[in-house]
C-alpha cells in the first residue's frame, strides 16, 4: 500500500500536513478515492490510519491530515473551530481530486467523530462530493454541547460563553481551558478513552493537538454549526450514518434530525450496545471501515454522471 506524506494549502496559505494513500490499482487505473476528516483530535495520527489502509485493501484511495493548528499543520492552536476545518477540509479535497491517479469524477469523505459533521457541511457546499459517510458523528453544536450537561450548567455554561465573548471583544485574549471545561466527558468514556489510550494511542473524541490546553471562545464557532441544516442542501449524494446504541457523546437523539433532512439516498446503520470508543478500535471500527469501505466503493462506482445538488 503506497504512503506518501504530503501537504497542502488551505484558503489562508496555511500548510497542512497530510498522508495520501494509494492502493495498488491506482498503479494502473484511476483510483476510487476519499477524504478522511478528523474528529476532535484534530490530527491525522489517530484512528485514520486504520481507516486509510481498510479502505486501500478495498482499492479505495485516501488522503487524511492535520486541521491548520494541529499536529504537523501550520496555524494558531487551541482552536476547535468547526467552519475553519470546513474550508481546510473543501482545499484538502480539491488537492486530493488533483492527483495523479485518482479518478476526480468519484471522490467522497468520511468523517470520523467531529469530522461526521464537517464531512456532511462539506458536501453541502460542494457538488463535486460523490458520496458521505459519518461515523459517530454528533449532530448539532447547542444540542451535542447541552446534551452532556445537566440543565442548571448548561444555563451557567451559556452565561460563560457569553462573557468570554465580551472578553475577547475587549481584550482580544481568549481564556485556555482544558478540554473537559468544553466537553465535560462521562465517566464512562473517560474510563474507555483511558483503556483505549494505552492500547492504541488515543482516540478521534479527544483532543490532542499543538496545545495542552484549549481556546474558550472556540465554542462560540461550535454553537454556530449546524450539520443538520447542511443536510437540507446535501442534494443527492448518498448519505451513509454509522453510531453506536450506547454512545453518549454523539447521542442518537442528535443525529435524528440530520438523517430526516438528508433527501437521500441514505441509512442509517446503529450498532447494538456499542459506545462512542466502541467504534474507535478493534472489532468495533473494523465493522465500521468495513460498512464504510462498502458503500464509498458501490456509490462511488456509480456516480460519474450525477447532477450537481445545486
Amino acid at each position: 500500500m503506497p504512503e506518501t506524506d504530503v501537504s497542502s494549502f488551505n484558503r489562508e496559505g496555511v500548510k497542512l500536513a497530510g498522508v495520501l494513500n494509494l492502493p495498488e490499482s491506482a498503479s494502473t487505473s484511476s483510483a476510487l478515492a476519499v477524504l478522511l476528516c478528523q474528529g476532535l483530535s484534530g490530527v491525522k495520527h489517530l484512528v485514520l490510519p486504520e481507516i486509510a489502509a481498510g479502505f486501500a485493501s478495498q482499492g479505495l484511495a485516501s488522503l487524511r491530515f492535520d486541521y491548520a493548528g494541529y499536529g504537523e499543520s501550520e496555524g494558531d492552536s487551541g482552536w476547535i473551530d468547526p467552519p475553519a476545518r470546513v474550508n481546510d477540509a473543501l482545499y484538502a479535497f480539491a488537492w486530493l481530486r488533483s492527483q495523479q491517479g485518482i479518478d476526480a469524477s468519484r471522490v467522497g469523505v468520511y468523517g470520523h467523530s467531529y469530522g461526521g459533521p464537517v464531512a456532511i457541511t462539506i458536501a453541502s457546499r460542494e457538488p463535486k462530493v460523490r458520496a458521505v459517510v459519518s461515523v459517530s458523528g454528533p449532530g448539532g453544536g447547542a444540542w451535542m454541547l447541552s446534551s452532556i450537561r445537566a440543565s442548571w450548567d448548561w444555563i451557567a455554561f451559556k452565561d460563560c460563553i457569553e462573557q468570554e465573548c465580551a472578553k475577547v471583544a475587549t481584550t482580544g485574549q481568549s481564556t485556555l481551558v482544558d478540554i473537559g471545561e468544553i466537553f465535560p466527558f462521562s465517566p464512562a468514556f473517560l474510563a474507555a478513552y483511558a483503556k483505549l489510550k494505552a492500547a492504541a494511542g488515543g482516540t478521534s473524541a479527544m483532543a490532542s493537538g499543538n496545545s495542552a490546553k484549549f481556546k474558550l471562545a472556540s465554542v462560540d464557532a461550535m454553537l454556530d454549526f449546524h450539520p443538520e441544516d447542511a443536510a437540507r442542501r446535501f442534494g443527492p449524494r448518498p448519505l451513509l450514518l454509522v453510531h453506536g446504541e450506547a454512545d453518549d457523546v454523539a447521542t442518537i437523539e442528535s443525529i435524528a434530525p440530520i438523517y430526516a433532512n438528508a433527501p437521500g439516498p441514505k441509512k442509517w446503520i446503529i450498532v447494538p450496545g456499542a459506545a462512542h470508543n466502541d467504534l474507535d478500535s478493534g472489532a468495533g471500527l473494523n465493522h465500521a471501515i468495513g460498512l464504510a469501505a462498502e458503500w464509498f466503493t458501490e456509490h462511488l462506482a456509480a456516480t460519474a454522471g450525477i447532477a450537481s445538488a445545486r
